[in-house]
């Protein structure tokens, strides 16, 4: 039988910070503050050197990155990844420090969608492009790291070559932990409502030694026998649905938001529920076509008739 993954969330784009992110941020908030203040409390007691450029880069990184709405911000070692990756997903070394450059990984929760929505709104590089989230991840992360040697890759590229196992690497980087089972990344405190999005590869940069590597996160699942038999249920659905003739049809998506929702229902971090239209949705190009235009401001076209 195929298995089918869960379909990814796709990238998220977002503007300048304003006051509709207050009633956002939340708990996320609070980690990339955290996550911040560590990195550059380490700078300070870990001497200095090229050894210990890689938590100034995190910390400027995170800064400037949390503004943006991508409020996950991951360092790790190039090789801790390709360690674990696939061959078809391996990044190649391409500079001085080889396998123990400094990789940095890019995601967000529902802290994005209130700043994506303002870009999109406001910016018509954004609010006017085919694909206005992956169009907002280039020109943010971009952004962040202007004027630095780096390569990028972002989750929504598959070609040979581009193609990156995000959740593995959040996996490794102790972001988040991969259940096999539902091909779920599963967050400490954001549980499965979380998107990967980009991978800067700073090849001049050494990253963390070994000591320094993160722990995986516990798989919440394990410990939770009721959340682990609704996932499993909730999943099997989803994949009996996707496997039957007309599965592919308008709805199915539906299924595959339940077995996020079966983690923990009404989790706190949840995505509003046009977050939830807009990423999922995907197969309704009308829909989509809907929610992009309330964005900009005007009303859908049944209702301007």
């Amino acid at each position: 039988m195929r298995k089918k993954p869960e379909p990814e969330v796709k990238p998220t784009e977002i503007g300048p910070p304003k006051a509709a992110i207050a009633g956002v941020v939340g708990i996320a908030a609070a980690l990339v503050l955290g996550l911040l203040r560590r990195l550059r409390n380490a700078g300070k007691s870990g001497g200095g050197g090229r050894d210990n450029e890689w938590k100034t880069l995190a910390a400027d990184a995170t800064e400037k990155l949390a503004g943006a709405g991508f409020d996950i911000v991951a360092p790790l070692k190039l090789r801790w990844y390709n360690e674990i990756a696939p061959d078809s997903a391996k990044i190649a070394p391409g500079g001085a420090m080889g396998d123990d450059a400094l990789v940095i990984l890019v995601g967000n929760s529902k802290v994005l969608w209130p700043l994506f929505k303002e870009a999109h709104n406001s910016r018509p590089e954004i609010g006017d492009a085919d694909h206005p989230v992956d169009t907002y991840v280039d020109i943010e992360v971009n952004r962040a790291f202007r004027g630095k040697i780096r390569r990028q890759f972002y989750a929504h590229e598959t070609k040979p070559g581009r193609l990156v196992a995000v959740q593995r690497m959040a996996n490794v980087a102790g972001v988040a932990h991969l259940d096999e089972r539902s091909h779920m990344s599963i967050h400490p405190h954001l549980g499965p409502w979380l998107a990967f999005r980009a991978v800067v590869v700073l090849d001049d940069t050494r990253g963390p030694n070994d000591a320094q590597a993160p722990k995986v996160p516990p798989n919440p699942l394990d410990s939770d026998p009721a959340a682990r038999r609704r996932v499993d249920e909730a999943f099997d659905a989803a994949l009996a649905g996707y496997e039957t003739p007309g599965g592919n049809a308008m709805g199915q998506w539906r299924l595959w938001v339940k077995v996020r929702d079966a983690v923990a229902p009404d989790h706190p971090a949840r995505y509003p529920e046009d977050q939830v239209m807009y990423h999922y949705n995907c197969l309704d190009g009308e829909e989509r076509a809907k929610i992009r235009s309330t964005l900009r401001g005007f009303a859908p076209a049944e209702e301007a008739a």
